[in-house]
């Protein structure tokens, strides 16, 4: 087993299913590396963060977290790589696998734009319906995350504005230039053996 693309490959991953699990009691978080206007009726922010170690450097990930009166909720994570991210669609694919693996998920559909950069998910879980819109911008890795309770709702009105607001700063706040990064390789997907 490679130790250094388990890490690469389940934090992503981990970190959001934290985040899903517990909705901790912190501050809100105001952040410059991205906008988002959530729906009525959704509290504001909180926000959660980790540092992971792995081989290459720290990957530190950051969840924001807003919850409806309903259940729903909305989450956005960036995880800080440290080097640039290589190839976004092998990143993307093993992010998706340990996500649906570790939420017990069914992908439903997977678009991906043509610059490589984005995908958009729709997938289901015996609990609840997602909608999820990865970006990779140089050592970022961006997941907008969208939880709730019927099909309708991840594709109706309030989830489209949500999705549609959603924007990153072309560099987020205090980051040091990518250039003087090295650069990651994507993780494989997670192995099902232990």
């Amino acid at each position: 087993m490679n130790v250094k693309k388990t890490i690469r490959t389940l934090l992503p991953a981990l970190s959001l299913v934290g985040a899903l699990a517990v909705y901790a009691d912190t501050a809100p978080a105001p952040d410059d590396s991205f906008r988002v206007t959530l729906p009525t009726g959704y509290g504001a922010f909180t926000k959660q963060a980790q540092v992971a170690p792995s081989p290459e450097g720290e990957i530190k990930t950051t969840n924001w977290i807003s919850k409806s009166a309903d259940g729903s909720a909305v989450i956005v994570t960036r995880s800080e790589m440290p080097g640039k991210i290589l190839d976004p669609q092998k990143f993307f694919d093993s992010t998706r696998e340990s996500l649906l693996k570790s939420l017990s998920a069914t992908l439903e559909s997977e678009e991906r734009a043509e610059n490589g950069a984005s995908a958009h998910l729709l997938f289901r879980s015996p609990a609840a319906f997602f909608r999820s819109r990865f970006e990779v911008r140089d050592n970022h890795f961006y997941q907008l995350l969208y939880v709730g309770r019927s099909a309708e709702a991840r594709t109706g009105a309030d989830a489209a504005q949500l999705f549609d607001s959603f924007a990153i700063a072309e560099t987020p706040a205090a980051q040091p230039p990518a250039a003087a990064t090295p650069a990651v390789e994507a993780p494989a997907a997670a192995s099902t053996t232990q």
